[in-house]
């Protein structure tokens, strides 16, 4: 709920460096308990399951006060389907249907509402000769063989949800009129669902009636057109995750020094015209499936969205904060069937306390822990904290070395720029292949010596005093590790600005065996890092600067 996020926002988000928060849907919806009920809007009242406008509004303000920015998905293709009460009514020009603030609609109508004028078929797109019907996009093939001219579903609608015609300058209008008041209430970012089923020019016309920071469209695969790039915006990308996945997961663990090779996901599109996720709603599973990366993996997914942080490719990422299910459909925690109309549970507790899975240590979950209907939180695991700082600092630079360690057991290394230093151990299954941990002492870093904090073990900024780390890493003379090892399915990161007061250090040193001096890779690299700005919706984003975007509402439909 809206009151959740703002509280994340100061305690968690914001101190740790996270730059924006998406949020899903928030306008009036559907009544229903499942996770897609936000993706049905009944009207463009700010008032749904999450909380009232004011609490949206004061969310927002909250979040940006602590320097976190806010993004909205939003749904701009079509209203609600048509409840059941709709087939007793037939063709009558009706709305029988309760939205959640009680807003009436129909099929292919909606009532007034105060500022809202009242909606009808002719708002939407349909058949010439029926304007209660429209042509449907085929839910397994996604094509559109009824439409005119055949297969243009920007006209079509998908699963029986009727389809706003956007091309009517009153229908700009009145989507224009909702971004606008997000807007004004402070919301800076959007990410735009079923965006593939609007056309360019026209969705153009409604999103750029606003000067957003960032705005990004749910795109699952082929290249846009120039258009629709230069004047929407940017896409989501799910085959950078995909690629970190199989590296980590599912290929051989001979194939893992392939993994510093990764530069993007889907071919065509460079990583500053897309975000890059590791985890989504749209890849749900009823049991852990290694291809699929999701919180039932445990520490086997902690790891891969370590390494979407820590590895310095990509533009833009966004990490996943959601809950655990028993079912492919089921909403957040506090709303399961047959309440329909559900309140979700807190994720903070009366004491202020979280109710977030902890860490996991195994790979996958106990099965009973993993179809727990509870909060996950998969963002607040520990290290993710720390890793957005190292992601700031590191991100862009070239690696400069490498080292493949004994990659059948899945060990690998490397240095980007001369600033920062990565170490990882895959995990090995079955349990007859653990290898216990990895000891790096003899790595040649590059970097200055000195005690280094492992950022990839620090739960949280706020209120460290940078002294000390849950694990560090000792540098001697020239970068090399004195003294750092890698768990087993983890990874270790230092940066330069995670050097640690030296009063320790040279004590440690010389209780130290020296040890030697294991020879590196070195891969060609410019000697020195070109920094550069990024535009981003009217925003300058220098080339250091990261933004993970992390879900704390429902993990929903089409991020």
């Amino acid at each position: 709920n809206y009151n959740d996020i703002a509280r994340e926002c100061e305690e968690y988000l914001g101190p740790n460096g996270i730059d924006a928060v998406q949020v899903a849907p928030v306008t009036e919806h559907m009544i229903n308990s499942t996770w897609f009920a936000k993706y049905q809007p009944v009207s463009f009242k700010l008032s749904s399951r999450s909380g009232t406008a004011e609490e949206f509004k004061c969310m927002v303000a909250t979040c940006r006060a602590a320097g976190v920015e806010v993004l909205v998905d939003v749904v701009l293709n079509h209203l609600a389907r048509p409840c059941d009460a709709v087939r007793h009514v037939g063709a009558d020009a009706v709305t029988p249907c309760y939205g959640w603030a009680g807003s009436r609609y129909g099929n292919r109508r909606t009532a007034e509402t105060p500022g809202w004028p009242a909606r009808g078929p002719e708002d939407f797109h349909h058949l010439s000769s029926d304007r209660l019907v429209n042509c449907a996009v085929d839910p397994k093939t996604f094509q559109c063989p009824e439409s005119t001219p055949p297969n243009d579903c920007t006209q079509c609608d998908f699963l029986g949800i009727p389809d706003w015609n956007t091309g009517l300058p009153t229908v700009q209008e009145m989507l224009g009129k909702h971004l606008k008041e997000l807007f004004n209430i402070g919301v800076s970012m959007i990410r735009l669902d079923a965006a593939s089923y609007i056309k360019e020019k026209e969705l153009s016309l409604v999103v750029n009636q606003v000067p957003w920071d960032y705005i990004f469209q749910e795109w699952w695969s082929g290249m846009p057109s120039l258009g629709r790039s230069r004047y929407v915006g940017a896409y989501r990308d799910i085959f950078y995750g995909r690629k970190i996945n199989q590296g980590l997961v599912q290929n051989a663990a001979t194939d893992l020094p392939k993994l510093l090779n990764l530069t993007h996901g889907l071919d065509g599109l460079s990583p500053e015209q897309v975000i890059y996720p590791l985890a989504m709603h749209d890849s749900r599973t009823f049991d852990y499936d290694p291809a699929v990366p999701t919180y039932k993996g445990g520490l086997e997914f902690h790891l891969q969205q370590k390494f979407l942080l820590a590895h310095p490719a990509g533009h833009i990422v966004r990490l996943w904060g959601g809950y655990g299910w028993t079912d492919l459909d089921e909403g957040p925690p506090g709303c399961q069937q047959p309440n329909e109309r559900c309140t979700p549970e807190p994720v903070f507790d009366a004491a202020g306390q979280n109710r977030c899975m902890p860490t996991p240590l195994t790979t996958p979950l106990d099965e009973d822990l993993a179809k727990s209907h509870r909060w996950v939180c998969e963002h607040r695991w520990a290290g993710i904290a720390g890793l957005i700082g190292f992601r700031k600092a590191c991100r862009g630079l070239p690696i400069t070395q490498k080292w493949e360690g004994d990659v059948e057991k899945g060990s690998l290394a490397f240095t980007a720029g001369d600033a920062c230093f990565v170490a990882l151990q895959r995990e090995m299954t079955p349990l007859s292949e653990k290898l216990g941990d990895w000891p790096i002492v003899g790595l040649k870093t590059g970097l200055p010596e000195g005690r280094y904090c492992d950022v990839a073990s620090l739960p949280t900024k706020k209120g460290w005093d940078g002294k000390s780390c849950p694990r560090e890493v000792l540098l001697g003379p020239l970068g090399v590790v004195q003294s750092g090892s890698v768990l087993e399915g983890d990874l270790v990161a230092i940066h330069i600005g995670a050097l640690l007061p030296d009063d320790a250090a040279s004590e440690a040193l010389e209780q130290l065996p020296r040890s030697k001096t294991i020879a590196e890779q070195r891969v060609c690299a410019p000697s020195h890092h070109i920094s550069a700005a990024v535009a981003l919706r009217g925003r300058s984003a220098p080339l250091g600067t990261a933004l993970a975007l992390v879900m704390m509402s429902s993990p929903l439909r089409s991020f």
